[in-house]
């Protein structure tokens, strides 16, 4: 973490951390190309777009709200990582991972704090123990990120004939990465991937809820 003394947040009624250096809004690099597949030419200032799919559609147009009304998203862990679910400490302190919805959502779709729901994408379904906190945007399910391991010491092997050790709580939680799914627009198959960057997409994902 970063900190800091809480009277540095701001000074003369303005940001604490101001940015004095010259800001770039113009990137011709960026500009000078294109999308890969669709041809579109990529904006060389700060621009908003819609999710999309590889062919340029918004991911609304296949998945639509009616039928996928919630996003998901995921969030850093305050306690876990990818590389530290090992470390049984952790699972003791947070033995599963925070999925949180807003209480009006919660209200909306008669669910109250701790009820074991189903969360389904295009690409799958997980259950676990919904959380219901204001400090998530309605029509938002957010993952806490870094559960829901499969390796790493939660699976059972063997080498040479000779067990070796393991631990089922690694495997606790969910993980968003089985919820992703791949883009049907794609020709040739692949998950569903960031419009600019070219990342996996694991913000956004349509989704739906319901208790179990």
């Amino acid at each position: 973490g970063r900190f800091a003394p809480d009277n540095s947040g701001r000074v003369d009624n303005r940001v604490g951390n101001a940015w004095d250096k010259p800001l770039q809004i113009w990137n011709a690099n960026v500009a000078a190309h294109r999308h890969a597949i669709t041809g579109e030419r990529f904006s060389g200032c700060p621009a908003w777009y819609p999710s999309r799919l590889s062919d340029g559609r918004a991911v609304e147009e296949l998945f639509p709200e009616q039928e996928w009304p919630l996003k998901l998203i995921s969030f850093k862990s305050n306690t876990m990582s990818s590389a530290t679910a090992v470390i049984p400490r952790l699972h003791h302190l947070k033995p599963v991972n925070l999925v949180a919805l807003n209480p009006q959502d919660g209200q909306r779709y008669g669910l109250a704090h701790g009820d074991i729901v189903r969360i389904t994408t295009p690409g799958g379904q997980a259950q676990a123990q919904i959380s219901l906190l204001h400090g998530v945007m309605p029509g938002v399910i957010a993952i806490e990120h870094g559960y829901g391991h499969k390796e790493m010491g939660a699976a059972r092997h063997t080498l040479d004939g000779e067990p070796m050790a393991f631990d089922e709580q690694i495997k606790s939680g969910i993980n968003l990465n089985e919820l992703g799914f791949a883009d049907p627009t794609r020709q040739v198959a692949n998950t569903w991937l960031d419009w600019v960057s070219g990342a996996s997409v694991r913000q956004g994902l349509p989704a739906r809820i319901e208790r179990v």
